[in-house]
């Protein structure tokens, strides 16, 4: 059996050490590649029985022109770049790791919210440039009994809202998976709009699906509290990032934490750069080298599982276990 890893440029030394050892052990062949498009995909790795991937989309062309594969794993928790219904079709098992980044993500969007209530940035300027105590010019604010809004309530939405209480802060979750909440400090709202206009910092934690993009557009700026600041370490494509900097430049909101936008990676004279009230981080939220070595043990696994003919762990289409013939 033949894996490809397609992405190699992500990898560490220590991460291909660690891929080769799991698969060597397997008795499994494992082959690291620097792809950069599907049509690369075709013309080198036809003969693949499993594939990792991390960015390149696997759509019904590509997904068609791999005969043998039998499974796909998504180096992350997303997996918006595989086209599932051809995958299903096909018999191909298709897996995430939903739970490797889960602290992660959570603190990072936290620190976002931190450093931009607590305005690091413009006090780390203001210290570079000599000066000395707060000033009058720069105003930060007590996140203690502010309410946070967080739009998402799995794994990562759970994770921060026990950091935000931690910090004495009041938790409004929405969720329209999420039927039923009680826990202290947490109410559920029944509506979208309910969190935008109640909430004093958002956070954002859903997929991207159809249903989601451009969830946040004008209309929803529009609703939100004078002095709003919104954090998005989910998917760029959940914002209207058109929407988002006339926002930001007319005073809708107040400011923004992001780890991820539409178009990413920004060219560096994306205006978003420049603005003075965006903390603006390339896609790392999900990053610790703890976190990244649980991804590749856990895939690891789930790779070798399938193409030993094993039922596994955090099969995203499972009604396939019966097509592809496993135990």
């Amino acid at each position: 059996m033949r894996t490809y890893y397609l992405e190699e440029q992500f990898l560490t030394q220590e991460n291909k050490d660690q891929l080769t050892k799991s698969f060597t052990g397997a008795g499994q062949e494992f082959i690291f590649c620097n792809y950069k498009s599907p049509q690369e995909v075709i013309d080198k790795a036809k003969d693949a029985d499993a594939v990792m991937v991390m960015t390149i989309p696997f759509d019904a062309k590509l997904i068609g022109a791999l005969p043998n594969l039998k499974f796909i794993g998504r180096c992350g928790i997303g997996y918006d770049n595989v086209d599932l219904e051809a995958a299903t079709a096909r018999g191909i098992a298709v897996c995430n790791v939903p739970d490797y980044c889960t602290y992660e993500v959570a603190s990072h969007a936290f620190t976002l919210l931190l450093a931009l209530e607590r305005q690091l940035l413009p006090f780390i300027a203001r210290a570079r440039a000599g000066g000395y105590a707060a000033g009058t010019a720069i105003k930060s604010h007590r996140i203690r009994g502010q309410t946070l809004g967080i739009l998402g309530y799995g794994r990562i939405g759970r994770e921060l809202a026990k950091m935000a209480l931690g910090m004495g802060m009041k938790i409004v979750v929405f969720d329209p998976f999420v039927k039923n909440l009680n826990e202290p400090g947490i109410s559920l709202a029944g509506t979208l709009e309910e969190v935008l206009r109640n909430a004093d910092a958002i956070s954002i934690h859903t997929p991207l699906m159809p249903e989601t993009a451009h969830m946040i557009s004008m209309p929803q700026f529009k609703m939100m509290k004078p002095g709003v600041i919104l954090i998005n370490a989910s998917r760029g494509g959940i914002i209207n990032t058109a929407d988002l900097i006339t926002a930001l430049k007319t005073g809708v909101i107040a400011a923004a934490g992001l780890d991820v936008c539409e178009g990413e990676p920004l060219p560096v004279d994306h205006e978003l750069l420049s603005m003075k009230n965006v903390i603006f981080t390339p896609h790392v939220g999900m990053y610790s080298e703890e976190a990244v070595a649980d991804l590749y043990v856990k895939l690891a696994a789930q790779t070798i599982d399938v193409l030993s003919g094993r039922w596994t762990k955090n099969v995203v289409n499972p009604q396939v276990r019966e097509k592809a013939n496993l135990n």
